[in-house]
């Protein structure tokens, strides 16, 4: 009945992947996976989503989120292409308003959906989004990274053995540690932002430039409960000279050596 109720998006993602992989798996504790992700490296567009909502509801919650920013990314590069001689002399704001716009389209869709069952505000189906945008929108040379990230997903930038979170986690354990950890720590899987859930969302945005040489990496937490930085940060480096698929496999089973709680979702790019 769900997967009817959102049918109607169009999604088709370019299937060539050249410079990224991505796999999920369902874990040792789950009998089924609410994790969804998307790979398009023509349009420069990666993400992960993690669903919440119990069986059905969070697999549709996820896919429904990557579906409509894909299609919102898909209009913009349309719209490009069409007016490519005219300069844009404003894409960084542009992109960044789109992928607002897309994460509020996402989010009003779903929260409709809660609200149609009679949920309550902050319950329901929903569903976290960490991804980039890679842009050479900006002209000849000019390739920015344009992040976004609501809830406790990960987006990491690895390079030279050292790795940096780029994404914010939106959950009350990182509250009590930005506010001075006041009081006993609150458990790490409590978020106050996610897809659905709330009827307004703001998403986290950030732009970097792409260096040569550079690895990202898109998580679900999944991977994150399951494996310190440090510990990710080592796989990376271990098996630095192996395939992505080679390497995205040795990150979800040594998630699942660590119990494998949640599902694991795991996408690197390598632009």
């Amino acid at each position: 009945m769900l997967k009817n109720f959102f049918n109607k998006l169009i999604y088709k993602p370019d299937p060539i992947r050249l410079y990224s992989t991505g796999l999920s798996d369902t874990g040792q504790r789950r009998d089924h996976n609410e994790d969804n992700f998307l790979i398009d490296e023509k349009l420069g567009l990666f993400i992960v989503a993690d669903g919440m909502g119990g069986h059905e509801a969070g697999e549709v919650a996820s896919k429904l989120a990557i579906e409509t920013i894909f299609n919102h990314i898909k209009e913009l590069d349309a719209s490009y292409k069409k007016n490519s001689k005219k300069a844009q002399a404003n894409t960084a704001e542009i992109i960044k308003t789109l992928l607002q716009n897309a994460i509020e389209d996402a989010n009003n869709q779903t929260h409709c959906y809660n609200l149609a069952k009679g949920i309550p505000e902050g319950k329901g189906m929903g569903t976290t989004v960490t991804g980039f945008l890679i842009s050479t929108l900006d002209g000849p040379g000019k390739k920015k990274l344009y992040s976004f990230n609501v809830g406790d997903s990960r987006t990491y930038y690895y390079n030279h053995g050292k790795m940096k979170q780029l994404s914010t986690d939106h959950s009350h354990y990182q509250l009590w540690i930005e506010t001075g950890k006041e009081g006993p720590p609150p458990k790490h899987n409590i978020i106050y932002k996610a897809i659905g859930p709330w009827r307004r969302i703001v998403a986290e945005q950030h732009t970097f430039k792409v260096k040569d040489k550079a690895l990202f990496l898109l998580c679900s937490d999944g991977l994150t409960d399951m494996l310190s930085d440090q510990e990710i940060c080592q796989i990376l480096r271990t098996n630095q000279k192996q395939s992505l698929k080679e390497m995205a496999q040795a990150l979800i089973d040594s998630a699942n050596n660590a119990g494998g709680k949640d599902n694991i979702t795991v996408v690197l790019v390598r632009p």
